[in-house]
């Protein structure tokens, strides 16, 4: 598992801030499938989750 992490602007948001958004996932794309429905995303970075299984 990973903490992925987007920055990310509202789709129904005409001021358009950019939010700074954490998810956690399997992979790249279930993140983006978590939060795609209400945000644009942009990538920052993948971590791992501490306390993982091995």
């Amino acid at each position: 598992m990973y903490q992925f992490k987007f920055a990310a602007i509202c789709r129904t948001d005409r001021k358009n801030h950019i939010h700074h958004l954490s998810t956690v996932a399997d992979c790249e794309r279930a993140a983006r499938r978590q939060l795609s429905g209400k945000f644009i995303l942009f990538f920052q970075a993948r971590l791992p989750v501490a306390g993982g299984a091995v």
